[in-house]
Parts: structure tokens; sequence; C-alpha cells
């Protein structure tokens, strides 16, 4: 599972942080050989008129479709989640494609990351941390 990999996890929840969650799409930011450090996506529809938290980065049709989902979606990267790399977070981890669903092309990654890098330097305080 490489970085810049949208993958299938179950992301932990606000309730139980430490605890695998709901399945969702994830993307992954970095690897160790133990652990991944996961941003939550969620495909529930935005509130019109509402502007997207610090760090959020919307995904419409065609973005997603490129990216083999199936609906328009956003990316939280102030919502992540230090999880190790085992079945027990990741259900497909043991499969050949480790349930990767797509890897973002080098120019989507490297502005996830500049979206990224601006939220850690000038927003820190609204970032949620779940898992280990």
């Amino acid at each position: 599972m490489p970085p810049g990999a949208f993958v299938r996890v179950l992301f932990p929840t606000r309730e139980k942080p430490r605890q695998p969650g709901l399945l969702h799409i994830g993307y992954v930011l970095g690897v160790t050989a133990q652990d991944a450090m996961v941003a939550y996506t969620t495909s529930q529809p935005w509130p019109q008129g509402t502007p997207l938290p610090a760090g959020a980065r919307f995904f419409d049709a065609d973005e997603a479709q490129a990216l083999n989902q199936s609906r328009p979606f956003i990316l939280r990267l102030d919502l992540l989640a230090k999880l190790p790399r085992t079945g027990a977070w990741f259900p497909d981890i043991d499969r050949a494609d480790q349930g990767v669903i797509a890897v973002a092309p080098a120019h989507l990654q490297a502005e996830i990351v500049d979206l990224a890098t601006n939220l850690v330097r000038r927003r820190r305080a609204v970032m949620q941390i779940r898992g280990l």
C-alpha cells in the first residue's frame, strides 16, 4: 500500500478512536513497515453554502471516477488515523492489491501534500488523529 493510495480501511470513529470502525476509503499519506497514516474520506453530501473545513478537498464526479470511485467525495486531511498495517484495520491487506482502489497521480499527490503541510503549519489545532 503505497503513499498516495486510496485504500479500503476500517477507519476509527470519534466514539471509539482506537478501535477499527466502519469501512471507508482512506487516503494513505505515509507508511512504515508497521503503520500507515491515513486521511478520512466521505461521500456524504456537504451542506450547500457551508464552507469546507480547513484541510478538506472536494473531488467532483469526474475526479472521483478517475480514481475508481463511483461518486464525488471529500478528502479530510484534518481527520487522520495512524493505524497498524494489519487485517484488523485493512481488511484486504492480504490480497494482492491490499485493498488499493487507486493511486493518485503525482500532481495530485503533490497538491495533497501541500494542503496537508499548510494545514499543519497554520491550523494544527483543528486536526484530529485517531488510531494508535
